[in-house]
């Protein structure tokens, strides 16, 4: 999985805690339908994340950087889709954290640095949600945060793997946009479709995304 940091999986949890707070994230106005789907998307993304990095370490990781990096969006879901269908402050966040705690607990070639991956991407969506006050989570708001978050994944790549003093900087640059636009797709337009899927299976009856027409893409 992109990214990296350092500590155990309860000291990254703590820092995702801590983040959260700083935010001003609260649970307390969710429900606990929205919670117990929230944390079921979670789960599953993880499992996704997890064949990912399978894909990734068989084949995509093998691509020269820093062309990779156009693959690397499609860990940025779990801060996307669950923000997207429960539309909930918190969501972005809770989402990437524990769909990465779920991909590190099935076994990844990054253990433990995948959980401070996960808490960037998910701040870097969060972020974006909470500029609209919480109170938009489609079109500009979604595909800012997946925007965001891939920009602070490949920030953080950057120094953790020590990519400036390996590459040049215009390789990073190209790195840089590769994830960004990656991002877009496989992060913001995948969990457009799959929330979109989704609701129009009736199954998110009662939920935020259920109140408003789900465009197709």
């Amino acid at each position: 999985m992109s990214g990296g940091g350092s500590g155990g999986p309860a000291s990254s949890r703590d820092s995702a805690v801590r983040a959260g707070r700083r935010l001003g994230l609260t649970f307390k106005d969710w429900s606990t339908r929205e919670l117990v789907i929230a944390a079921a998307l979670s789960v599953a993304v993880g499992v996704i994340f997890w064949g990912w990095g399978l894909l990734w370490s068989s084949v995509l990781q093998t691509i020269p950087f820093p062309f990779h990096y156009a693959f690397v969006g499609i860990w940025m879901v779990g801060g996307l889709l669950v923000p997207y269908i429960v539309r909930r402050p918190g969501a972005a966040l809770m989402g990437e954290t524990v769909a990465a705690f779920v991909s590190m607990a099935l076994g990844n070639q990054w253990g433990v640095l995948t959980m401070a991956s996960g808490i960037i991407q998910g701040m870097g969506a969060e972020v974006v949600f909470a500029a609209f006050r919480w109170k938009r989570f489609t079109g500009v708001a979604l595909y800012g945060a997946a925007a965001l978050a891939g920009g602070f994944s490949i920030l953080l790549d950057t120094f953790v793997y020590s990519y400036y003093a390996m590459y040049s900087w215009g390789s990073i640059g190209i790195a840089a946009i590769l994830c960004i636009v990656g991002s877009l797709i496989l992060g913001g337009a995948v969990s457009q479709l799959l929330g979109g899927a989704l609701a129009r299976t009736g199954v998110l009856s009662g939920l935020a995304i259920s109140k408003g027409k789900v465009k197709k893409i």
